[in-house]
């Protein structure tokens, strides 16, 4: 997994990023470029109008990933809207508390075979907000998980939600705006509030340094905070637990919503034996199960990415850099990476 450390204002950070993924990623750029020659440029230029009033650092950031990358403006965009109104991101998150009583947040990352291999783990030091880590896929400003300075660890999966012609950001970009400027599961709660989705969305598993932890579902047509289900484990995948909820959003796309399902249903059956320790989860990420296995290698045409652990209160997290269940986990402390 390619690591790199972003300094300074948005478009900054962007070139900076886009000069340290551009053997990774040009021809990966050029290649969608081809593929979405039929697109029409007034469609792309509604989704960036609308993208842009709601969210201007991110546009200045992603300016900025195309400069560093040795790629027009038109193209990287064209490639970028592209891809992200047709993603729809696979993923397991599991949130427990440990014996000491601390949160524990385990995510898997799942992509399809052609993207597999390029997320990558950036350290940001922005010129305003928290310095934080954060998981995403290579050229882009996708936040799937992470962590700040603070303490505050994020981790999502992908659900459905509509697509609304209004101004507001798409979900992966949404969760990029969270780590700057929250600390806390309340601060983020109150963020996600006001958030403007127009494109899917995503259910986001958080916790923070003081032991708070917390499971939300956000699309385009609101947020629910999920039951803390009497201190048992918190699981989600890619369909809407909330059946309420669920009838405000359309459906998942039926491969996704099966494989989701099954994962789904290997979790439950694991939970009770997670315990409360972090070699449960660990166990739990790496599943290699018959049926719905939680670390997938060809699924459904899915391939697990990378899986990771977080320890907010110990400001820590467990980063396996490829398919949990044939990759060494290493440990990592916010501490060393800021010292």
């Amino acid at each position: 997994m390619l690591r790199f450390t972003t300094k300074g204002a948005p478009f900054e950070r962007g070139e900076q990023q886009g000069r340290a993924c551009r053997d990774q990623m040009l021809p990966w750029f050029h290649e969608r470029v081809a593929a979405s020659a039929k697109v029409p440029q007034a469609e792309i230029d509604s989704w960036l109008k609308r993208i842009g009033n709601a969210y201007p650092a991110g546009m200045e950031e992603c300016r900025g990933i195309a400069a560093g990358l040795g790629l027009g403006e038109q193209d990287y965009f064209r490639v970028v809207v592209g891809f992200l109104t047709t993603l729809a991101p696979q993923c397991t998150t599991c949130g427990i508390r440990n014996e000491r009583g601390e949160p524990l947040l385990g995510k898997t990352d799942d992509l399809f075979s052609p993207e597999a291999g390029k997320n990558v783990l950036e350290t940001t030091i922005p010129d305003k907000g928290h310095r934080h880590v954060h998981f995403h896929f290579a050229g882009s400003i996708w936040t799937v998980a992470g962590m700040n300075e603070r303490g505050l660890a994020i981790a999502m999966t992908g659900i459905p939600g509509p697509t609304l012609e209004r101004d507001g950001i798409p979900c992966m970009e949404a969760l990029h705006t969270i780590l700057p400027v929250c600390a806390t599961v309340g601060e983020t709660l109150a963020h996600l509030k006001k958030l403007q989705l127009n494109h899917y969305g995503f259910s986001l598993l958080i916790g923070d340094a003081a032991g708070g932890m917390t499971l939300i579902e956000k699309t385009g047509a609101g947020l629910v905070v999920l039951p803390q289900n009497n201190g048992a484990p918190l699981i989600h995948t890619n369909h809407i637990l909330d059946a309420d909820f669920a009838r405000m959003n359309p459906p998942q796309l039926k491969s996704v919503h099966n494989n989701g399902v099954r994962r789904y249903a290997t979790a439950m059956r694991r939970a009770g034996a997670l315990g409360n320790t972090e070699e449960g989860v660990r166990a739990l990420i790496s599943d290699r199960a018959d049926v719905g296995p939680i670390c997938q290698q060809g699924e459904d045409g899915m391939h697990t990415d990378f899986g990771v652990i977080f320890n907010p209160v110990e400001k820590r997290f467990t980063l396996w850099a490829g398919p949990p269940s044939c990759t060494k986990p290493e440990t990592v402390s916010m501490e060393s990476i800021f010292s």
